[in-house]
């Protein structure tokens, strides 16, 4: 009778708290597919990225990722972790190319067997774009107006709010094709301008003004400890 007591009490409060959180959302301007926009501009997260936003962030972060090491059971990381290039070339993009083709047809390059080279370069140069905007909304917006202690404390409880499960079928879905968006929708392998076409408005899905402000209030309260 006392555990069934406990759980009741346990399912009250976190039905109590999401529906808070629920509140903090609307009130915040946030989407109702938080977990989803938020999802998809952190999934392939790491430190380096982070430290965009404030340059003391560290792997001691709580940003759920997909971790890189596809061979291993953990398909979901409760962290971003570090992910350097090298500097064998001149240029950083030269050595982001160099690192990705370098990790062709090994278990631990983040995405899995399914996808070519030529798309494994537009996923990466993709998501450093992407960073980069809400780099530029989290320096406009949410760092004049940040978001509360309470608000942070909603975003990060990752398993709650659905991004953490949002990640994870990102995860699933490296291992059997190329997902780009959360849509579930089939996309064309990239070999030509006609495909390109369609990867480039995939790609775009996220880039709308109200995306970018959920992922810059997320990323500010992960990063704001440090």
């Amino acid at each position: 009778m006392k555990i069934l007591i406990v759980l009741t009490a346990i399912i009250a409060f976190t039905q109590a708290r999401s529906l808070s959180c629920n509140d903090l959302y609307r009130s915040s301007h946030l989407s109702t597919n938080l977990n989803e926009t938020i999802a998809h501009a952190i999934h392939a997260m790491n430190v380096e990225a982070l430290q965009m936003f404030n340059p003391r962030a560290t792997a001691l972060n709580a940003v759920p990722t997909v971790n890189l090491d596809r061979s291993a059971s953990q398909k979901v990381l409760p962290y971003a972790p570090e992910n350097p290039i090298g500097n064998d070339f001149s240029t950083h993009s030269m050595n982001v190319i160099d690192k990705i083709l370098s990790e062709i047809g090994n278990p631990h390059d983040g995405l899995g067997p399914n996808w070519s080279p030529v798309e494994r370069i537009a996923h990466n140069f993709h998501m450093m774009d992407l960073w980069n905007r809400i780099h530029t909304v989290f320096e406009d917006q949410v760092a004049q107006n940040p978001p509360s202690d309470s608000l942070c404390n909603c975003l990060m409880d990752t398993k709650t709010n659905g991004i953490y499960q949002a990640v994870t079928w990102v995860s699933d879905h490296y291992d059997s094709g190329t997902p780009i968006t959360l849509l579930n929708r089939p996309i064309p392998k990239l070999v030509d301008s006609e495909s390109w076409s369609i990867w480039k408005y995939r790609l775009l899905y996220y880039y709308t003004d109200n995306a970018l402000y959920d992922a810059a209030n997320f990323i500010y309260c992960a990063t704001k400890d440090f």
